[in-house]
């Protein structure tokens, strides 16, 4: 089966489909012209890239990825089976996750790095710190490819055993246990809840995280929300956070969503319209996180 990539001219006519609109429409939308639209669309014409990227901002905006992404799970079998029986697909996995997760939390560490990381090489100019976190990571995900299984359930014991391996070596970040005192968290005025209605917020989350109803990636993504919200630990919140996700999905036949350091600010803002009940782009990054994930699997 061959990978993914939705080509302009599909995500146009999407655009107008959905957003049930004109051409003329979409090109005010697009602020082209009417012309440009129509070549895109009837004659073949790739746009320039600013315009492909707005495009495909809208097409987000307009297309519920969903669908997309419930067509591929069925069509691609077990995504734990492949990446149990696959050496080298798990390797590429675990290293694109780890590069990704830490960067998206300030790691200066390049691919290449973390690879040289991962067989106990030294890296030049970067701290043990980092290295530690990048080891710590890929020994996560491993933990967690060892445990998952179809309709696998999260428990508390769980996830603070992931946590305990994310912060293996800072003791100071207490591993493997709640916080004890309050964090304060930049780019946001969300209030967290106390250090002491910590234990009672996870009890909630934890006891529904495991039912997904009818729309599985929309209750991961508001599960994703409200573990970021509650800010369990002093520190790894986020990749805790994104190894609960892959265990979701995976636990429900989904391909790991694969969230990229260029999406960074874009994961930011869509944790940040969750504050005010808006899941509907946090919802679309983890299915654009999904067909990610599905393409890294088909690349064998």
């Amino acid at each position: 089966m061959k990978t993914v990539n939705i080509s302009e001219k599909e995500k146009l006519e999407g655009i107008i489909k959905e957003a049930k609109i004109s051409r003329s429409e979409l090109a005010r939308l697009l602020e082209v012209s009417y012309k440009t639209v129509y070549r895109w669309l009837d004659k073949s014409v790739s746009p320039h890239n600013a315009e492909s990227r707005r495009i495909d901002e809208l097409y987000k905006e307009y297309v519920d990825l969903r669908g997309l992404v419930k067509k591929l799970k069925s069509g691609l079998g077990d995504p734990i089976k492949i990446l149990k029986n696959s050496a080298s697909l798990r390797s590429k996995f675990i290293l694109e996750m780890t590069y990704n997760s830490n960067a998206i939390e300030g790691s200066r560490m390049t691919m290449g790095e973390t690879a040289a990381a991962f067989k106990g090489q030294k890296i030049k100019g970067k701290e043990m710190f980092e290295v530690f976190e990048a080891v710590n990571h890929k020994n996560a995900l491993e933990f967690l490819l060892e445990e998952i299984k179809p309709g696998f359930n999260i428990s508390q014991e769980y996830i603070l055993k992931l946590h305990s391996i994310i912060m293996y070596n800072f003791n100071d970040k207490l591993p493997g246990k709640y916080r004890s005192g309050y964090v304060n968290l930049t780019n946001t005025e969300k209030k967290l809840p106390s250090a002491q209605e910590v234990p009672l917020e996870m009890r909630k989350l934890i006891s529904g995280i495991n039912n997904y109803g009818k729309d599985p990636i929309g209750k991961v993504a508001g599960d994703h929300y409200a573990f970021e919200s509650i800010h369990p630990f002093f520190d790894g919140n986020g990749r805790v956070g994104r190894l609960l996700m892959i265990t979701q999905l995976l636990s429900k036949g989904y391909p790991p969503a694969i969230i990229q350091i260029e999406d960074r600010y874009k994961y930011y803002v869509a944790l940040g319209k969750g504050d005010m009940g808006d899941f509907k782009n946090i919802v679309q990054m983890i299915c654009d996180s999904i067909i990610k994930g599905y393409n890294l699997l088909r690349k064998e």
